[in-house]
């Protein structure tokens, strides 16, 4: 019988100790780098600045190109793929293991979060 409580008790600190790297995002989440349910170090940015900070998006607006044409969504695919690797090199740089859009991150659960939006902003300027 003692042996099923501490196998019990090892089980449940397990668990506890697994939960503990997570973190809730909404749903739809945008997650540029990493996975919520193991992360320990996560990070957000501010889509709209990141965004605005893209030769490509700049382009969208200067020349008013309908997002959802066919050229629109070119240039926001590529810009979409800069964004992450900006963002994976400012992660890395960073020591973070997860990055988010800053309002789809629901419950850090106590963990530091970093704002990476001027970092990612001076990367993408480069």
């Amino acid at each position: 019988m003692r042996t099923y409580w501490i196998c019990s008790f090892v089980l449940s600190l397990l668990f506890a100790t697994s939960a503990m790297g997570q973190v809730s995002l909404k749903k739809k989440a945008v997650v540029y780098v990493g996975s919520a349910a193991n992360t320990s170090a996560p990070a957000t940015v501010l889509e709209t600045e990141v965004r605005g900070a893209t030769p490509e998006w700049k382009k969208i607006k200067a020349e008013g190109i309908d997002t959802t044409s066919a050229r629109g969504k070119q240039l926001i695919n590529k810009m979409n793929q800069r964004i992450r690797k900006a963002v994976q090199a400012v992660a890395d740089s960073e020591g973070r293991d997860m990055v988010t859009r800053a309002k789809d991150m629901k419950d850090d659960r106590g963990k530091p979060v970093a704002d990476l939006t001027d970092l990612v902003v001076t990367e993408l300027e480069r």
